[in-house]
């Protein structure tokens, strides 16, 4: 924790870090889970999977903006105990399900738990953090969120194998009302004056803040690389001989939080794109690896070189998108923003079981792989225009500082 930060600001961190570890290692337990009650339980193929995956993040995106706007405009605790709530009791729902209908139902509802928790999450994180240490507070953040997905799939196959599904989904309602617990000392970190809540009223409504279209857009392209590695790694594990895919979801957390330990304070000392657009290439290569040699080796270096990229994408494009919107409009365009990680993740699973099904895991990886490469592209495009429009006023305020000195 930040020495520099308020106690207040410490103790309301420390308090958001464990209802996060606690709701992402319930995602991290459902990643597994849920591939494999799908394919052993109800008998489905990949791409049944990859349809009960990907609803998840199909009823995220539908309420990402939404939540972006409502915290701006109503305050973040709300919408924090209202998620939390929400997936405990969408944990409980699977105890009676029986069928891919409700298995997609429950993702679908619960998925508005998801997304209305990060969007309102990670407007905490910023609100308690500096400017100058946004992307540093986003790091942090994200640490527990990888720490949940490092142990949720390992306690998922532990549980499952010794007891079976109807313990995962009780211990998933156990953590989600741990984490309201959490959430229930956290003190209102947002919300406007009365007079801006009027304002933000009578507003126009938007679907996504135009400062956050074009990290978005980047972020798209890394998403449905990660959906590819998150959602499928159980299935490709058993593909290549694996007994168990827990090593291999905990070796993509364990670089990612080693990785975000460094990657915020580089985003703010070295700039958003020179962090992100290594990032991308990285990622790519690893999901080129593991479509191109399809062994126990190669599947943990590549995940491991995934997991590194996507550790240095995304805090530098979060805090370069916060860094285009004024302070009041943080919560839309954090919702704007992270609605293109559900686009990504919802279609990108849907498309990987497909591709799988259809053309192996090896088109399944190169598919996402592709994608990484067009966004680097894309970003390197967005740096430049970047550049071209601060350089003028650099310029400007060098010349007036010498002015300055010179009088």
């Amino acid at each position: 924790m930040d020495p520099l930060l308020p106690a207040s600001s410490r103790r309301g961190l420390r308090l958001l870090y464990l209802a996060t570890l606690c709701n992402f290692t319930a995602f991290g337990i459902y990643f597994t889970a849920i591939q494999l009650f799908v394919e052993d339980e109800l008998a489905a193929g990949r791409s049944t999977v990859g349809l009960a995956v990907g609803a998840f993040f199909v009823s995220a995106l539908l309420v990402r903006t939404f939540v972006g706007r409502s915290i701006d405009a109503r305050g973040r605790r709300p919408f924090l105990l209202a998620a939390l709530a929400l997936l405990a009791a969408t944990s409980l729902g699977f105890l009676a399900a029986s069928s891919v209908a409700a298995v997609v139902v429950l993702r679908l509802v619960q998925g508005l738990s998801g997304g209305a928790f990060y969007t309102t999450a990670a407007a905490v994180a910023t609100d308690l953090a500096p400017p100058e240490r946004r992307a540093s507070a986003i790091a942090r953040f994200s640490l527990f969120l990888y720490a949940g997905f490092a142990t949720g799939p390992v306690l998922a196959e532990v549980v499952i194998g010794s007891i079976g599904f109807a313990a995962v989904w009780v211990l998933t309602a156990t953590l989600g009302l741990v984490a309201f617990g959490c959430a229930w000392l956290l003190p209102e970190t947002g919300g406007p004056s009365m007079a801006r809540r009027a304002e933000l009223g009578s507003a126009p409504r938007r679907l996504l803040h135009p400062g956050a279209i074009a990290p978005g857009l980047v972020l798209f392209s890394a998403a449905v690389g990660y959906v590819s590695i998150t959602g499928f790694s159980s299935l490709y594990a058993r593909s290549i001989g694996l007994s168990s895919s827990g090593l291999l979801y905990a070796t993509f957390a364990v670089v990612i939080i080693g990785v975000r330990l460094v990657a915020g304070r580089l985003a703010d000392t070295v700039g958003r794109v020179a962090v992100a657009l290594p990032g991308l290439l990285l990622a790519a290569a690893g999901l080129g690896l593991l479509a191109l040699v399809q062994r126990p080796v190669a599947a943990f270096i590549g995940v491991a070189a995934f997991g590194a990229g996507f550790a240095l994408i995304f805090p530098a494009l979060m805090a370069l998108t916060v860094d285009r919107v004024e302070d009041h409009e943080r919560g839309e365009a954090l919702g704007s923003f992270t609605s293109f990680m559900d686009v990504g993740n919802g279609g990108g699973a849907y498309l990987i079981g497909v591709v799988a099904d259809r053309g192996g895991f090896g088109a399944a990886y190169a598919t996402p792989a592709l994608l990484c490469l067009g966004g680097a592209v894309l970003l390197a495009r967005l740096g430049r225009q970047t550049a071209a429009r601060t350089a003028p006023q650099t310029v400007g305020a060098d010349r007036r500082r010498g002015e300055v000195a010179r009088q």
